[in-house]
């Protein structure tokens, strides 16, 4: 397991790095094979919070917590990780009881983002469109509820995946009520 550990605001003690991989091993249990954690502690004002990310067998976990004492943060940041990591190894182990996934490579795909305001500035027709930002997204064949299952442990609004069932790109998105939507492409 490779630990970075950035202290905004914070100095960051042989104590705290022990106590930090200490509490990290307790996340192994699921996941032996955690590629690589990124801990943010910092400090705001009169709180205290722990920003902490972890990448491990293709899964993208997330979480944060704040509270007056450093130490507590961590703690609190560690069991909802935890609580994550216990779910999706429990739904993990259900999905696989149940049917097998074909073995398909992830597809690639890029993803741009444009300025709205930069489309009415163009006067003349064929001018290229600013890029403000290009991201490298790796699209992962899985079912609809095991993207659900993804989003909700990335804690994101939206999820870009290829469905194996149709073999198509789909966009699974969190509505404002709570409930999921999908985007169905039609080609």
């Amino acid at each position: 397991m490779q630990v970075s550990i950035v202290g905004r605001h914070v100095e960051i003690t042989d104590a705290i790095q022990d106590y930090l991989q200490k509490r990290l091993q307790k996340l192994k249990k699921y996941f032996p094979m955690v590629m690589d954690v990124h801990v943010i502690l910092y400090t705001q004002k009169f709180l205290q919070g722990a920003d902490i990310t972890i990448q491990a067998s293709g899964l993208t976990l997330h979480g944060e917590e704040k509270s007056k004492d450093l130490y507590a943060s961590i703690d609190m940041v560690i069991d909802k990780l935890d609580t994550q990591l216990k779910k999706h190894h429990d739904r993990i182990v259900r999905h696989h009881q149940k049917k097998k996934r074909p073995d398909k490579e992830a597809l690639g795909l890029n993803i741009s983002v444009f300025d709205r305001n930069s489309f009415e500035l163009l006067e003349e027709p064929g001018t290229e469109l600013p890029v403000i930002h290009t991201n490298r997204l790796t699209i992962k064949p899985m079912h609809v509820e095991e993207a659900m299952m993804q989003m909700d442990l990335v804690n994101e609004d939206f999820l870009i995946f290829m469905d194996i069932s149709t073999n198509k790109i789909k966009v699974l998105y969190r509505r404002k009520d709570g409930d999921y939507g999908l985007v169905e492409p039609e080609y």
